[in-house]
């Protein structure tokens, strides 16, 4: 039991294995071995009847005789899979494998000379071992889902190398005591176990009451595997990348057979000679698959390890063309059986885990045995034609073989891509695949025809359709508008006649002042000061004492909109400004202002004020913006913004960006701080590494500095990674990913990235190490009874927040993410990892695992794994992670040290309560904080530790 109980923790140890899954993953590798070893009993038997009745001759014509059978037999296989449950379909062919080797054996030992017949063994042989172990890998995908499958499918696969081995040594052992024919029933007996242990399997682990009812109808019924493989990217690439591997193997496997026929006549020698070097491929495969395979596929993912293959039968071809020795071939065979049958064959399982089951149930063993079978057809139709037609050397298949990898490697790379995709697809992670075929195209007119379509649009068009049209006129002025434009003065919309008016401005066709001054008695505003604006342009006589006659007018929208049209007419032109005394008008308004008492008349008067002020950038007058940066009235603080940054004075940045904070004058003080230009940033950077503003207010610095979306944006958000406050971090890591992808152009280095996703993890990492460190703290003191309930509730409170800072520096990690991939592929992975169902997450982990670099995935995917369990830390999180347990001191020095306020002041609050004077250089640490209220807490701590005895 002793012994027992130490392979068994081994086993866990060794091949990562969980205990609930041992048995299953037992019964699966001996399932596999047993079949395997069938396999490797029969088929050297078979083979060496077959080569010395009919020799190597006749092997093209038996690939092709084999794709014809299997085209057949597909047809009645489908037939089958629609009729009975999956299960019965295993069992019925297992039985029927059975009673094949008995026949088979029996007629054999009858000493007849088949001749011909011997095809119809070999042909079985061929079917036999692609059919039972495609139907394997089917169950197996039933047990275990996509991350188990990575963990075990190649502990599983290693029962297969193993019944090779045994399969290949029994068999030439075998052959020097009995009869080859005699195999056969050695054979049968081998297989006759494998059909109660897929029994068991399917009772056990698939048959529940979670899984799919097995008699529910298929999905897909009347359906043919072609016409489903044909519509699946996926399925279409897996069958091609395995019908040309199929046709290289077969190459590969003619020059190997043909070149050990040449040279051993004896049928016996010959059967011993294929057996051994079955078994000798069989041991490399098994060394491979136990010690490499798991590290390749990990670290290449499944796309990539598909390569190692055929660039190794690339190479030895090459070779073989230069050397023509039975050595070369043997060594290719090598690279063919044992990469074949571990890294190739794990990675091409996985790659139909995203397919939906009844899906994979139709065209699985479709693609393993009928394009198997069909490869292997086109391969003989290659060997007839080049080595019967025309007489080739066999040798000479080598370079047929280079073309055909050449082709073969060009489809794993976009079967790569595509099985990528399926999991995007799975996540849900593109919602609108087909929102672009929706969508009506865009059609380019003429330019005649552009003009045409604007004035049907203002004769024609509804009032957002013309104001629409009237801002793109705006930004390009056209003469040939101008009659169209001047129609609108007669709209009935005031918006419409204050945007024409607006585009009038700009064009010189006609004086239309005559017909718009009646404008300037319209109650709106916003129409009266288009309409000032306007005369004053285009009126060149007695300007001066018509719009004295304005400004002194009764009418205080008259008034207000002279005093704005001025202003903005007047902009830059310090002539104009003289002669129209305009810091006079300017001062009146403001005493008129200063004695009112009437609240709203000073409400509307106070923002026309500043808006003259903010046009004409009268620095006499800049007082009253500053002043009114401190007003309560937040609609007067949206004006004073933005007559502010009309001035680009440096005196209100810090008063602009007082505003950020606030909700309601957010937006208009990201637009002032951008007005100011490039310039600003450095200043603006430079304060917030100095926590200059207040934290609310740094939290929208980083929306600020992107809406430059310059690289000089770029340098600067780098910057306020690394030593800000996580709030403002968050920010600056989603505005550096909306800039990476938003404007190609500006540069974002990936290595910097890397670098600080690993920090990250890194940081998460200390994060689960230190919540770890305190639950063993607070366990130990409890059992010494040395610790009080105030630093319980100190200790807890900690916790609390380390807790939430675990979720946080998740999603940090997945924001830097973000800017190294495709938001739109990265964005929803975390959410599902944390709240998705079991199987979303697992499809969610797999995606990352397959594009994300080796580096990162080595850091990030067991975090996310760990991710599952909610911040429990169990052992096994401890164990995958690597988890250091800290000290007391150690514990609180690394969280000290973090940019994080909260942290701090909860680490300074649980030192404070632990009365220990072993903790004053600790706190000493922190004296000198950027952050005041940090060092305030700091000096009160080491006070009260100081008063202890």
């Amino acid at each position: 039991m002793r012994l027992l109980k130490r392979v068994k923790t081994y086993l866990l140890k060794v091949f990562d294995l969980n205990e609930d899954e041992l048995q299953k993953t037992l019964l699966l590798q001996l399932n596999i071995f047993l079949l395997i070893t069938t396999l490797l009993v029969v088929k050297p038997t078979i083979n060496s009847l077959f080569l010395s009745t009919l020799t190597a001759n006749a092997l093209p014509l038996a690939y092709i005789l084999t794709a014809i059978s299997a085209v057949i037999g597909s047809y009645f296989y489908d037939r089958f899979l629609e009729r009975f449950p999956l299960n019965k379909v295993i069992e019925l062919t297992i039985l029927g494998c059975l009673a094949s080797l008995i026949i088979f054996g029996i007629t054999l030992n009858i000493n007849v000379d088949l001749g011909y017949l011997l095809y119809i063994p070999y042909i079985w042989v061929a079917i036999y071992g692609l059919l039972t172990t495609s139907q394997f890998w089917i169950l197996a995908n039933l047990v275990y889902n996509i991350r188990e499958a990575k963990r075990v499918f190649g502990f599983i696969g290693a029962g297969a190398i193993a019944g090779g081995i045994f399969g290949g040594y029994l068999t030439s052992l075998l052959t020097r005591f009995i009869d080859s024919e005699n195999l056969l029933f050695v054979a049968a007996f081998l297989l006759f176990f494998c059909l109660p242990i897929t029994r068991y399997i399917w009772k056990k682990n698939v048959s529940k009451p979670e899984f799919v009812p097995l008699k529910q109808k298929p999905v897909y019924k009347g359906e043919s595997p072609l016409k489903l493989i044909r519509q699946s990217k996926l399925l279409s690439l897996m069958a091609l990348v395995i019908g040309v591997s199929v046709m290289v193997a077969k190459l590969v496997d003619y020059q190997y057979s043909h070149f050990a026929s040449e040279l051993i006549v004896n049928p016996e020698d010959l059967t011993s000679f294929f057996g051994f070097w079955f078994s000798t491929l069989s041991v490399v495969s098994l060394l491979i698959q136990l010690f490499l395979t798991k590290r390749i596929v990990g670290t290449f993912g499944v796309g990539k390890s598909l390569l190692w293959l055929p660039t190794g039968i690339l190479l030895g071809s090459m070779l073989l063309l230069f050397v023509p020795e039975l050595g070369v071939i043997v060594f290719i065979k090598i690279i063919d059986g044992s990469l074949k049958q571990s890294v190739n064959k794990s990675a091409t399982e996985l790659l139909s885990i995203p397919i939906p089951i009844d899906l994979k149930k139709k065209t699985k063993t479709f693609i393993d045995v009928v394009v198997d079978s069909i490869a292997t057809g086109l391969a003989g139709i290659i060997l007839i034609f080049f080595i019967n037609g025309l007489n080739i050397h066999s040798i000479y298949v080598s370079i047929i073989t280079i073309l055909l990898i050449i082709v073969w490697i060009f489809l794993i790379f976009k079967l790569r891509l595509s099985y990528i995709n399926a999991f995007k697809n799975l996540l849900d992670t593109s919602g609108s695949k087909d929102i672009d075929k929706s969508k009506p195209k865009k059609i380019v007119l003429p330019v005649t025809s552009i003009i045409s379509s604007i004035k049907d649009v203002f004769e024609h068009g509804s009032e957002n359709q013309i104001l629409h049209m009237l801002q793109r006129t705006l930004e390009s002025p056209d003469e040939r508008l101008f009659l169209a434009t001047k129609a609108l003065l007669k709209h009935e919309s005031v918006k419409v006649k204050s945007l024409a008016i607006e585009n009038l401005y700009y064009l010189k066709t006609e004086d239309l002042s005559d017909q718009i001054e009646p404008f300037i008695y319209n109650p709106d505003q916003e129409l009266t000061t288009n309409a000032f604006q306007y005369l004053i342009h285009k009126r060149k006589k007695d300007t001066l004492n018509l719009f004295e006659s304005y400004l002194n007018s009764t009418d205080e929208s008259i008034k207000n909109a002279t005093l704005i049209g001025l202003s903005l007419e007047l902009n830059n032109n310090p002539i104009l400004q003289e002669r129209f005394n305009f810091n006079r008008w300017l001062q009146i308004a403001i005493d008129e202002w200063s004695i009112s008492s009437d609240t709203e008349y000073k409400t509307v008067k106070i923002k026309i004020i500043l808006d003259a002020i903010g046009n004409i950038h009268a620095k006499a007058f800049y007082y009253m913006i500053g002043n009114q940066l401190q007003n309560t009235n937040l609609s007067i603080v949206n004006v004073a913004i933005k007559n502010a940054a009309k001035t680009k004075s440096n005196l209100f940045l810090d008063a602009i960006v007082s505003w950020l904070s606030k909700k309601e004058t957010r937006t208009q003080a990201i637009k002032a701080l951008h007005s100011y230009d490039e310039h600003i940033i450095d200043e603006l950077i430079d304060k917030t590494l100095k926590e200059y503003y207040d934290l609310d207010d740094m939290f929208v610095i980083p929306t600020v500095i992107e809406s430059f979306a310059s690289q000089k944006a770029i340098n600067a958000l780098l910057k306020l990674i690394d030593t800000t406050e996580h709030s403002v971090t968050i920010e600056a890591i989603d505005s550096l990913k909306r800039l990476k992808w938003n404007y190609p152009t500006l540069k974002v280095k990936d290595a910097f990235i890397v670098d600080k996703i690993l920090d990250e993890c890194q940081v998460y990492q200390t994060t689960l190490s230190s919540i770890h460190s305190q639950i063993i703290i607070n366990f130990k003191e409890r059992i010494n009874h040395v610790n009080t309930q105030a630093e319980d509730e100190a200790r807890n409170g900690l916790m609390h927040i380390l807790e939430q800072r675990l979720d946080r520096q998740l999603r940090r990690i997945f924001k830097f993410l973000g800017i190294k991939y495709p938001p739109n592929e990265i964005d929803p992975i975390l959410d599902i990892i944390i709240n998705g169902e079991e199987e979303q997450r697992i499809n969610a982990i797999e995606f990352l695992d397959n594009i994300l670099d080796y580096h990162l995935k080595r850091e990030l995917i067991p975090i996310a794994e760990s991710a599952f369990i909610n911040n429990d830390i169990s052992y096994d999180i401890i164990k995958k992670l690597n988890l250091k347990v800290y000290s007391e001191s150690e514990c609180y020095k690394i969280l000290l040290q973090r940019h994080d306020i909260k942290i701090k002041h909860a680490v300074l609050y649980l030192i404070e309560k632990t009365n220990k004077k072993t903790f004053i250089p600790l706190v000493q640490m922190v004296l000198n904080d950027t952050s005041k209220s940090i060092r305030n807490q700091a000096q009160q701590t080491l006070d009260v530790l100081k008063q202890l005895p």
